[in-house]
């Protein structure tokens, strides 16, 4: 089992989370987030947290998460890249960490 992890460009949470869906892959978790990565052009954007003159200044961002068997990394990395690839810096960032166990809880 891996932890696949992404940020993405917020307006591109749905179509990667469609994309993900008809992979079977329905478990998801999402939050919106903020950051900053190597994009260029954060000098021209506004501080929307209060920041003053010369204080970082982060792009809002969607960070979401699966739990993937390991035989559907490579689709799912692959899905996310083509969802969300548009040539321009801020596209977005993939982690894939190494799950060493996985419990579930009991329901009922």
């Amino acid at each position: 089992m891996k932890e696949v992890v992404v940020i993405i460009r917020p307006e591109k949470w749905q179509t990667t989370r469609e994309a993900a869906d008809k992979l079977g892959l329905q478990e998801v978790m999402h939050r919106r987030v903020l950051g900053r990565g190597t994009q260029g052009g954060l000098r021209y954007l506004r501080s929307s947290s209060g920041a003053d003159e010369g204080g970082m200044r982060f792009l809002p961002k969607r960070m979401i998460v699966w739990v993937v068997p390991d035989e559907k990394v490579s689709s799912l990395v692959e899905s996310v890249v083509q969802t969300n690839a548009t040539g321009n810096l801020g596209d977005g960032t993939i982690f894939v960490c190494p799950l060493e166990s996985v419990s579930i809880a009991p329901t009922g």
